[in-house]
């Protein structure tokens, strides 16, 4: 074996090395970013938003103070985070959307919008309005919802169910207010509104004319 040869199989091993530890740190921040999202919902769960703060999540999951800022800058990015968490398998479907009838497509991810929202159960949610109409991350939230129903839209365009025409950002919004009030109303009247029955009540009777203007007559 030449000299040469014995630096190449040095080199070689030294790459395999890095590119070892790069890997374990990546797979290491992965999961402590996880953690830390993981510990804040159980401590959501337990203590309600507003009760619970950066030094009660990093305690609660051991992870150093200082690691936290690595991740996040505050309590409410985190919040947000695990919000957007919630909510990933609906807006994740828009990509996928099939030749359906468009009032379905609309109505399936607003009914699923509620229902997870229902499932997380009346404290919480009241909890939730709460936080969210006082903390500094409320417009955060209210954007990230409007921009994932602005891509169902656009996707229904390029699926030709909607016309290019179709005012997007503003059907976003209108449909996004009705989701909010709903939620709202439920946690003023929970024991006689059901939030889930409450939206597909309003899709049948609606939607049709709200987005009659907008569909592509095949």
């Amino acid at each position: 074996m030449t000299i040469s040869h014995c630096f190449f199989e040095l080199n070689y091993c030294i790459l395999i090395f890095e590119v070892s530890e790069v890997g374990k740190r990546e797979d290491n921040a992965i999961a402590t970013r996880k953690k830390l999202i993981s510990t804040a919902n159980q401590l959501i769960v337990q203590h309600g938003y507003e009760n619970i703060s950066v030094d009660a999540i990093v305690k609660a999951s051991g992870i150093a103070k200082g690691t936290f800022y690595n991740y996040f800058d505050r309590k409410e990015d985190l919040i947000f985070e695990l919000s957007k968490q919630r909510f990933a398998p609906i807006t994740d479907r828009t990509t996928k959307l099939t030749n359906d009838d468009p009032l379905s497509n609309i109505q399936r991810y607003l009914v699923d919008f509620m229902t997870v929202i229902a499932d997380s159960k009346i404290g919480l949610a009241r909890q939730w309005v709460r936080y969210i109409s006082a903390s500094s991350a409320n417009n955060a939230k209210w954007q990230f919802d409007v921009q994932s129903f602005e891509r169902l839209l656009m996707k229904l365009i390029d699926l030709n169910q909607l016309k290019i025409a179709t005012p997007v950002h503003q059907l976003a919004q209108l449909l996004l207010t009705q989701l909010y009030g709903v939620i709202l109303t439920w946690c003023i009247t929970s024991e006689t509104l059901d939030p889930v029955a409450t939206v597909k009540r309003f899709c049948a009777l609606q939607l049709p004319s709200l987005l009659g203007p907008y569909l592509v007559k095949k």
